[in-house]
């Protein structure tokens, strides 16, 4: 299956906001947490996995990379 950079960037994007989000609601204190650090736990592999594949994604190049993940 070959993966376009804008998918790719999609999932970047959603991951990172994620962890904004969450990182502001618990500094604002409208979630617990417990809550947010579900969330991080979560959305921060997202990311790293999203950030090796959209390096890796320039114009149609469909590998997969081993990040070391």
């Amino acid at each position: 299956m070959i993966m376009k950079r804008k998918t790719i960037t999609y999932g970047l994007v959603a991951s990172a906001i994620g962890i904004v989000v969450a990182w502001a609601a618990l500094a604002a204190a409208i979630i617990p947490p417990f809550a947010a650090a579900m969330v991080f736990v979560v959305a921060f592999p997202v990311l790293v996995l999203f950030l090796g594949l959209w390096w890796r994604a320039p114009g149609g190049e469909g590998d997969i990379p081993f990040i070391g993940y």
